[in-house]
């Protein structure tokens, strides 16, 4: 048996559900009937009059050690009428207030039973587009980790827009639209060219660093936080010429330190004097000439052959002339 619905059937009832929608946006109006009541003190001259003549008569008393008993039983009687009067005025108020209750009781009760099924409604809707919202990040990410592979990005190296997964950047077949998929490559065009100004930005200060004699680590690593290669020469020209200023007045200090210590010596027959005090500060050496130093005498070794060779390299490293003989 086929249980399909005809086409006819359902778009009746599509119809029957928008209708029915119209109904309760347009035809649902309703009127309530309302009466504002009236409510009227009776002798309320005569009220006014007893309460403003009690006010002023106590107002005006003074009480004393002698009348204090007077003054409690003024004031039970006061509030005795206070009383009086507050209480009818909440008996009337309830009786007031009583149809305005039962009232919105009722239209509670018919918004209560609307709210709960437009709260069905409201999450099958949340669900569907939650639903949608899923597809439509499964194909975003899909095209981006194509488009990334073009331009030698990586996802992590730039930010999802937001308005990539709405719903007006997707063409009605589920797909990416044009203009979307022309800002995706926009961004990921931008991230490609700054890694390579990176990198290039990197080898320039590396280079330079070095070729000015400096640690390039450091200098490299001031990239990653920002700065670019010709800010970086600029500072690395800084540091170079801050470096040979304090080099010059180092040698500087030291000449003049030298020369102030040679005022204050004199050599004397080989030795050095203070001229302020007449202390002898050093003695030098008498130079002797190369010919009294040097003397030749002929030996005859024997030994193994590494000992030979270290024995060899001694004498030569300590400048002994040798000469072989047969």
């Amino acid at each position: 048996m086929d249980t399909t619905i005809p086409t006819t059937t359902r778009r009746k009832h599509y119809m029957g559900a928008k209708l029915m929608t119209n109904e309760l946006t347009t035809e649902l109006q309703f009127s309530v009937d309302f009466k504002a009541s009236e409510i009227t003190i009776q002798n309320e001259v005569q009220l006014a009059s007893i309460v403003d003549s009690a006010v002023e008569h106590y107002s005006t008393m003074i009480f004393t050690d002698e009348n204090i008993p007077d003054a409690k039983k003024a004031r039970a009687d006061l509030k005795k009428v206070s009383d009086l009067l507050e209480n009818q005025r909440k008996n009337i108020k309830k009786e007031y207030s009583e149809p305005l209750k039962k009232f919105e009781e009722k239209i509670k009760k018919y918004t209560g039973k609307i709210n709960l099924v437009r709260s069905s409604i409201d999450e099958n809707i949340k669900s569907y587009e939650e639903t949608e919202r899923n597809k439509r990040n499964e194909k975003l990410q899909e095209v981006i980790a194509e488009m990334s592979e073009n331009y030698g990005v990586d996802i992590n190296e730039f930010e999802i827009s937001d308005s990539w997964l709405n719903k007006t950047s997707f063409t009605a077949k589920g797909e990416l639209t044009k203009k979307t998929i022309e800002e995706i490559a926009t961004v990921m065009y931008s991230v490609a060219k700054e890694k390579e100004r990176i990198k290039n930005d990197k080898l320039i200060v590396e280079n330079y660093a070095k070729a000015v004699g400096l640690d390039s680590f450091s200098w490299v690593a001031l990239i990653d936080k920002g700065s670019t290669a010709p800010e970086l020469i600029k500072e690395i020209d800084s540091a170079v010429a801050l470096k040979k200023e304090q080099e010059e007045r180092e040698r500087a200090k030291r000449e003049h330190d030298e020369a102030m210590a040679a005022l204050k010596t004199e050599t004397i027959n080989n030795k050095t004097v203070d001229t302020a005090t007449g202390e002898i500060i050093t003695e030098k050496a008498p130079k002797t000439s190369k010919k009294q130093q040097e003397k030749t005498v002929t030996l005859r070794l024997t030994a193994e052959h590494q000992k030979l060779v270290a024995l060899n390299n001694f004498i030569i490293n300590n400048g002994i002339q040798v000469e072989v003989i047969e």
